[in-house]
């Protein structure tokens, strides 16, 4: 397999591990709002936020390969992109097998009791771990001997793949968060907020949505200037619309992250540390640490230049 054909399925890859979390993302910023979460005990409602924890952690994770292709690579196919991207999906299976897990324990214990609840939790995360690491056992080691080598350039029509496929592995996270946010205004329990978790959340929907719209422009662009040509100058535009779009999303996640563990722990010192860490991680992981290997990798290449 051609190195820009690996770096493709590699994005598809991701775009899979999106979809399968965008459920779960939903689903915890859904469940403090519904009718029954006050009946939940105080153990369940610390297993819902430390799921939605690793959610967005997972979240994170999923989408840093496509800040970083943007960003570190500038849209090639290179080696160290496919090798960064295995490392992101070894890291990502394993709390999303465990967030599964938790999630499948609480759903199970309302219905059949505590017991029941811990086995199928226990069950269900053991075999996601079996199912998503096992591989690893059959690999034998020797790698793709046709790769090709690093210097190869991507040609232009293959770099605006992969930047379209990477608004495809963001657009699902955003979307889940999107529908969330729209969901939950026609909510008892949104109506118990205070006026300023309200406003938060509110200034949280209108960056979600200008992130899809920023996310969605690429395609619409593409379309209507370009009529689906290979054109160099698009690619540059779409790169800008995608990590413009990590940004507002980064800050309507971290937003109603504060919204939300508000609401499940009445506490708002918690929220505050959360929702703060959660920007912070987000930008970091999306914007400060791709550039920063930019940087460190230009300084490189221009003492090797000069010797």
């Amino acid at each position: 397999m051609s190195l820009a054909d690996k770096t493709k399925t590699a994005l598809d890859e991701l775009r899979m591990l999106m979809l399968g979390a965008q459920i779960l993302l939903g689903f915890q910023f859904q469940a403090p709002f519904q009718d029954t979460f006050s009946d939940l005990s105080s153990l369940e409602k610390g297993v819902e936020v430390i799921v939605l924890c690793i959610m967005v952690l997972i979240i994170a994770l999923l989408i840093t390969p496509s800040a970083r292709h943007r960003i570190v690579e500038r849209g090639e196919a290179t080696e160290d992109f496919n090798g960064f991207v295995t490392q992101i999906s070894l890291l990502t299976l394993a709390p999303f097998a465990l967030a599964l897990g938790l999630d499948i324990g609480v759903a199970i214990s309302r219905g059949l009791g505590i017991s029941a609840g811990v086995a199928a939790g226990v069950l269900g995360s053991l075999v996601a771990f079996g199912l998503w690491y096992g591989p690893i056992l059959l690999r034998d080691g020797n790698g793709d001997t046709n790769m090709a080598t690093s210097d190869e350039k991507t040609p232009t029509a293959a770099k605006i793949d992969y930047v379209l496929t990477e608004a495809r592995v963001v657009l699902p996270g955003a979307q889940a968060l999107l529908g969330f946010q729209l969901a939950i205004v026609l909510t008892s329990g949104f109506g118990d907020l205070s006026a300023s978790a309200k406003a938060l959340h509110c200034g949280a929907l209108g960056s979600v949505a200008l992130a899809i719209m920023l996310l969605v422009t690429p395609a619409a662009y593409h379309r209507i200037v370009y009529g689906g040509s290979d054109a160099a100058e698009f690619y540059r535009v779409a790169s800008r619309f995608l990590l413009a779009a990590t940004v507002f999303l980064a800050l309507g996640l971290a937003a109603d992250v504060h919204v939300v563990i508000g609401k499940a722990t009445q506490n708002q010192t918690l929220a505050n540390a959360a929702a703060a860490g959660t920007a912070l991680m987000l930008i970091g992981f999306w914007h400060f640490w791709p550039w920063w290997e930019r940087v460190r990798r230009d300084g490189v290449r221009r003492r090797g230049d000069a010797l």
